[in-house]
């Protein structure tokens, strides 16, 4: 089974994605982030809040010296959880046709999934559970609507997406 996923059919620019790179996207988030409505703080934000609270006491108290040990300290990024990003992006970079008004999802179970081009621009795509990209027969992509409405029950097991 291959990990990149196609967009092709009715776009100007047919597209190639590899979900195992998102996770350097800045565009990604937990998925609960999208449901949530209101976004919950991440580890990076804390770290961010809490390193500046530091600088702030420096700047008020002076500094200490530090060891070459504490000097080279990089602070580890948390990836666990379930990761998503939108679709819209790429739907956009394919730039759909004129006619365009549907995507046809191509699952790894040989079945095939229709939706509007609407919702597919306001849908996320999720491409990590507990940290882990997806594989097997549920990977690599799971699609949810962008209302939650299939939160329960995503499009599991995306190889490729057709605009029609």
């Amino acid at each position: 089974m291959s990990e990149i996923v196609q967009i092709l059919g009715n776009v100007k620019h047919p597209i190639t994605l590899d979900p195992n790179l998102w996770i350097f996207d800045d565009r990604k988030k937990r998925l609960p982030e999208f449901f949530n409505g209101k976004k919950q703080e991440d580890e990076q934000t804390i770290y961010a809040e809490n390193m500046a609270r530091l600088w702030e006491k420096s700047l008020e108290e002076g500094v200490a010296p530090t060891t070459q040990s504490e000097a080279l300290f990089v602070h580890k990024k948390d990836i666990s959880g379930d990761w998503g990003i939108p679709f819209r992006p790429f739907l956009n970079n394919a730039i759909p046709t004129e006619n365009a008004s549907k995507v046809m999802c191509f699952l790894s179970t040989k079945e095939k999934i229709e939706i509007p081009l609407t919702v597919a621009l306001e849908s996320i795509l999720c491409f990590a559970i507990d940290g882990q990209p997806i594989s097997g027969e549920d990977g690599p992509i799971h699609l949810y609507y962008g209302d939650g409405s299939n939160r329960d029950h995503p499009i599991n097991g995306i190889q490729s997406f057709e605009i029609k």
